[in-house]
């Protein structure tokens, strides 16, 4: 970046007041770690400088120890029935480091990886698959051979795919039988814009057959066996990377346009590294993670890359989302850094069962969990007698007995959740904000804070941040309150909450990424010259020294009148209704207000059906078109867009409710869980049409002038 990590001034820590600098310019004071406040980690340990040397140390510290689990697969699946998978079977380090270095010398002895035409000093390998042993072995090796990975996203359309291929002319894949599949497809669709992809190397057996369809296609296909034996056979020595070198592209999907290719390199990642094991986060030897959230984003890799460097080991789950709590019980994790849609998962799934349960249970989890919250605000999270009794028994079942620390990250998590997770699970459950650009995360809440819940903690060590005033959003770093609402008497009608300034949030330091890759206008518009990742997300700076988020500052439209609409304020105002589980708010620039599609929450639902006198288990798809549901759905979102200060012209005066959500499987979220609003206007289009032509759109007519029958968000 050829930035500076140091400050002109003493930097402020992450919980103490900040003071002032020029407020004329739209600057705000810089924050940094308290502990670390007088430098920016690059290195978690003078030791460890590239991912390379990371796993290295791994392999000193637990040579003979397990690194890699697979479940065993005793009965395969078939249409009728589920596979039945057995225990955890591992390899040591030692192990992985005999596999990793012949894969690293078969790519090397047989030209695998040729450099390319424009960067000749970067060598790209692709990977392609779910979550396995093959993949993080063939990682590894390209970490100690000095290839650049370029992950495919196993949710990612043909569309993505063909333009990482033809923007990378990456030479050799690495993909499950599956991916392959979409490989050969694309190869023989788009064969001049795979034209730079030559061999496949297939986890799995390969068939004659399959050879040959590959060389119709132009294609030379390997097993990764055949490697493995050719690499054993013909060792060639390591080339270990340099800090400075690119490890990986990750492709970020992005909300609307084609992918953006970040390289992050190694130096990014023993900087983020640091980050984690220096703000709080203690692990060891002894932890065990289940390897479950996809390795095409930066969140798990650096999840992996933190066990390599302490020697801990990692267990692959099946590659079925469905079965990811069988694999918990199976493997019993002492980590679980997790994502808010497993973590509402496993909420639902506890709550329902208390819903469903005796008279005496039901009260027995309630009384507990009253107990435990009593405390849990006054910064304890444990209770002898309630843990034992009910709520270690439930994490057993759950499989996460064992499990010493919690994190969530890559989308905001309910305070509702995040409170539940603290009171069952009695340790630290911390949420981390950040976005791959940085290597996954720039702030962290606290270990050592079980109370304060709505916001992401302070910078983490290898980082600083600052606010940027947005004065077209009415965000400036001067502000003392946010959400304060002040009626035209001058009166204040909701006082908001103080804060010491407002604005977007950027942060410099050594995770941050050099630059997307081919793409020079898009790293300007991402990094300015004094080396700031503007993040594009809205922020404040609490009394206590956290960072909440509050908006986005990218999804801004300008309606007919001339106002302009931060929508996700909008959207996050709305999801704080119980009635709504998820929100896709739109504004046209020819029309004057705003519009909604909301998917219901199943649950709440279901207890308004049952209040209203209909069966608990009356479908979405009928409550969809029920005028009543429509009209409480409605009421309370205007209640919640009233107590957040909404304006008049911020609140959508129409809404149709879908009984589908929006899901990765329907294209309507992006990996990182983020809607795809290109994706969502087109796909409700007929609805946005629908409410914009209402006679009344403000009025009944508008609201619940609901066509008979679902609506498919497929």
């Amino acid at each position: 970046m050829g930035a500076s990590h140091t400050l002109a001034q003493p930097p402020i820590g992450s919980v103490e007041l900040p003071g002032t600098e020029d407020y004329s310019t739209g600057s705000s004071t810089v924050r940094r770690c308290a502990a670390y406040r007088n430098e920016l980690l690059s290195r978690p340990f003078e030791d460890v400088a590239t991912l390379y040397h990371a796993f290295q140390r791994g392999l000193r510290l637990s040579r003979d120890q397990p690194c890699m689990g697979t479940r065993i697969l005793i009965t395969p699946g078939s249409k009728d029935t589920k596979a039945v998978y057995g225990e955890y079977a591992w390899k040591t380090y030692a192990e992985c480091q005999v596999d990793i270095e012949a894969i690293g010398s078969a790519l090397v002895s047989l030209g695998l990886v040729p450099p390319s035409d424009d960067t000749p000093a970067m060598r790209l390998v692709g990977l392609f698959s779910k979550n396995r042993y093959e993949w993080v072995i063939a990682e590894q090796a390209c970490n100690a051979y000095n290839f650049v990975t370029v992950p495919l996203y196993d949710t990612l359309g043909a569309d993505a795919i063909v333009f990482i291929l033809r923007q990378s002319q990456m030479h050799t894949v690495f993909a499950a039988k599956g991916e392959v599949n979409m490989l050969f497809k694309v190869k023989r669709e788009f064969p001049e814009d795979t034209a730079g992809l030559r061999v496949v190397v297939q986890f799995e057996d390969v068939s004659e057959e399959e050879r040959k369809t590959a060389a119709s296609l132009g294609l030379a296909l390997r097993s990764f066996a055949e490697l493995l034996e050719h690499g054993k056979a013909t060792p060639v020595p390591v080339s270990p990377p340099r800090p400075d070198d690119v490890h990986t592209f990750c492709y970020t999907s992005g909300t609307t346009g084609e992918p953006k290719g970040a390289m992050l390199t190694h130096g990014n990642a023993v900087a983020m590294i640091a980050g984690a094991l220096k703000s709080g986060i203690s692990l060891s030897n002894t932890d065990v993670h289940l390897s479950y959230l996809p390795l095409a984003h930066v969140f798990e890799r650096l999840v992996e890359a933190v066990c390599w460097t302490v020697g801990a080991r990692c267990g692959f789950y099946q590659g079925n989302p469905n079965a990811i709590p069988e694999d918990m019980v199976a493997l019993r994790p002492t980590i679980f850094p997790s994502v808010p849609r497993l973590l509402n998962r496993i909420y639902d799934k506890v709550m329902g069962g208390v819903a469903t349960a005796s008279y005496v249970k039901g009260n027995l989890f309630k009384t507990a969990f009253e107990h435990k919250r009593y405390w849990l605000k006054r910064n304890y999270p444990y209770h002898t007698a309630w843990d034992k009794i009910v709520f270690n028994p439930l994490k057993a079942r759950l499989g996460l007995d064992r499990c010493h620390l919690l994190v969530t990250g890559s989308a905001p998590i309910a305070e509702h959740v995040m409170e539940f997770l603290r009171i069952v699970f009695g340790c630290p459950v911390l949420e981390g904000y950040g976005q791959t650009e940085c290597y996954g995360a720039a702030c962290v809440t606290s270990t050592t804070d079980f109370a304060s819940i709505g916001h992401v903690g302070g910078p983490i060590a290898c980082n600083e941040l600052k606010l940027v005033s947005v004065p077209e959003m009415e965000y400036l770093v001067t502000d003392k309150y946010h959400g304060r609402v002040t009626a035209p008497d001058g009166s204040v009608t909701n006082p908001g909450i103080p804060c010491l300034g407002r604005g977007e949030i950027c942060y410099r330091g050594p995770n941050v990424f050099p630059g997307y890759y081919r793409n020079a206008e898009k790293t300007a518009e991402a990094i300015d010259t004094s080396g700031w990742l503007h993040s594009g997300d809205i922020g404040l700076f609490t009394v206590e020294g956290n960072v909440k988020i509050i908006d986005r500052k990218k999804n801004i439209f300008k309606l007919s009148q001339g106002e302009y609409i931060a929508v996700e304020k909008v959207e996050n105002a709305y999801l704080k209704s119980p009635f709504v589980g998820q929100v896709f708010v739109y504004g046209d620039s020819l029309q004057s207000c705003l519009v909604a599609v909301v998917v219901p929450d199943h649950e709440h639902a279901k207890g308004w059906a049952t209040a209203a006198g209909l069966p608990a288990d009356t479908p979405l798809a009928t409550l969809a078109t029920n005028t009543a549901f429509v009209t409480a759905v409605h009421k309370d979102m205007e209640r919640c867009g009233k107590e957040a200060g909404l304006k008049g012209f911020e609140t959508a005066r129409a809404l149709r409710l879908v009984p589908e959500p929006f899901t990765l499987e329907n294209d309507l979220l992006t990996p990182t869980y983020k809607l795809k609003r290109n994706i969502a206007k087109a796909r409700f289009q007929h609805l946005i049409d629908d409410m914009y032509a209402a006679p009344d759109i403000g009025g009944v007519a508008g609201l619940v002038g609901l066509k008979q029958g679902a609506v498919s968000t497929k």
